[in-house]
């Protein structure tokens, strides 16, 4: 059996599964707020995933790990993680395997998703295809000819750290006009309160005198036709048209799969994506790009950080 760990900015998610790669269990809990959190928070995930098939973490073969932030593979350490700062210089490989006895890896978040995709998601039928995961921040992945590439030590595709705008916002990770700060859930979420107060008659500000603002609330609202939540999702979906130009005048990709929670509005997000691209891609590179979904937004990114224990194993 493989563990394979996603940690996000909002949850830690776990998957216990077979070298084919058959669920056998899955487990989720909230990211802890200090480095002492979050190490508990992922024992108890390892000890109730294995305890899920009446074993302990010895049953495990190797534990896969992807995190959000710009890690060093080698020293199986988080460098730098702008929505979980706690994680920063933890030593999270050395702690997991003094704690559980048992190998583990690490890898980005994003690309144990493009991991996870591409060996039982949609990204089993192309070649050259990007991942974009729109959460807290906004990750990224690709697969060239068939292969995730990584970069020199596993911090490749930093999309949401890629500007959209040189005198735009000041971000985290110490740039400016950062992509994530625009199209992430975040970013969709501070302009949302920007431009709330200035629109009388939405059914979006009716709802917020009663409930609290996020981002389902938005979307269900435009869904329904309210002018300001349609703003909303236009203005960010906007945003993140020039951050995917970029990458299509980049990669000449066959596809682009989204996956992370704001892409669950993908009906609202996808139409102004194409038309932004359109508009500013060299001419034909945007001609048959296919627009996908993660099948399984919970899981594939910690099947992926599974499959990719095994094939550090092997390694």
């Amino acid at each position: 059996m493989y563990i394979g760990i996603d940690i996000g900015g909002t949850t830690i998610k776990g998957v216990l599964t077979n070298g084919d790669g058959d669920m056998l269990a899955f487990k989720k809990i909230p990211t802890g707020k200090t480095p002492s959190e979050i190490e508990n928070c992922l024992i108890e995930l390892i000890r109730a995933l294995s305890a899920a098939r009446g074993q302990g973490p010895s049953a495990v073969r190797a534990i896969g790990v992807g995190s959000a932030g710009s890690i060093d593979r080698t020293r199986g350490m988080v460098l730098t993680s702008p929505n979980i700062p706690a994680l920063q210089k933890f030593p999270l490989i050395k702690t997991i395997e003094r704690r559980t006895g048992v190998r583990a890896f690490l890898e980005n978040d994003a690309t144990v998703a493009v991991i996870g995709e591409w060996w039982k998601g949609a990204g089993r039928k192309y070649s050259n295809w990007i991942m974009l995961t729109l959460g807290t921040g906004i990750g990224g992945g690709v697969v060239i000819e068939n292969r995730v590439y990584t970069g020199q030590s596993g911090s490749a595709m930093e999309v949401g750290h890629t500007s959209i705008d040189y005198r735009g916002r000041r971000c985290p990770c110490g740039g400016t006009g950062c992509l994530e700060l625009y199209a992430s859930a975040t970013g969709l979420m501070r302009y949302a309160r920007s431009v709330i107060g200035k629109h009388s008659g939405s059914s979006l500000t009716a709802r917020i005198k009663k409930e609290k603002l996020d981002p389902r609330m938005i979307e269900e609202e435009a869904l329904r036709g309210d002018a300001l939540s349609l703003h909303i999702y236009t203005q960010v979906s906007t945003w993140l048209g020039i951050g995917v130009a970029n990458l299509v005048n980049i990669f000449n990709p066959e596809a682009i799969v989204f996956g992370g929670g704001l892409s669950r509005a993908h009906r609202l997000i996808f139409p102004v994506v194409k038309k932004t691209v359109h508009e500013r891609v060299m001419a034909g590179l945007d001609h048959n790009v296919k627009y996908l979904i993660i099948r399984d937004q919970e899981k594939a990114p910690a099947l992926g950080a599974a499959r990719m224990a095994m094939d550090a194993l092997i390694k």
